[in-house]
């Protein structure tokens, strides 16, 4: 019978093998201790300040940032917001065809009886 190494899961960040001594799981990955830090400021993790997103570790700071609510009061400025027409998700501009045309259309009408 031919020796089979024993295979271990590898390390997305890195790729490389992790033992048991060195793991850290996180979204149903491996880690090593030293590649478990942040991908955006590079702050190491803990179980209590990780965010993993499509393999991707961040801290909870940098998480809200990138994937969060986008918007004045959610640490984004005003002039960063723009104008989006929606195309990206098939809007179409179209001209509304149940607005008035004439400002009489805007009044009742006047009815003698209900003086």
């Amino acid at each position: 019978m031919p020796f089979k190494p024993v295979e271990h899961p590898k390390c997305p960040k890195c790729g490389k093998s992790v033992y048991a001594a060195e793991e850290m799981v996180a979204g149903g990955y491996k880690w090593h201790k030293f590649c478990f830090k942040c991908t955006m400021c590079n702050k190491l993790l803990d179980s209590t300040n990780c965010c993993e997103h499509q393999a991707e570790l961040y801290c909870k700071q940098c998480h809200g940032r990138k994937y969060g609510p986008k918007g004045i009061g959610f640490g984004i400025g005003a002039g960063a917001l723009t104008m989006d027409t929606g195309e990206q998700f098939g809007n179409k501009e179209v001209e509304m065809t149940n607005r008035p045309m004439t400002a009489e259309a805007f009044t009742a009408p006047i009815n003698p009886q209900h003086r």
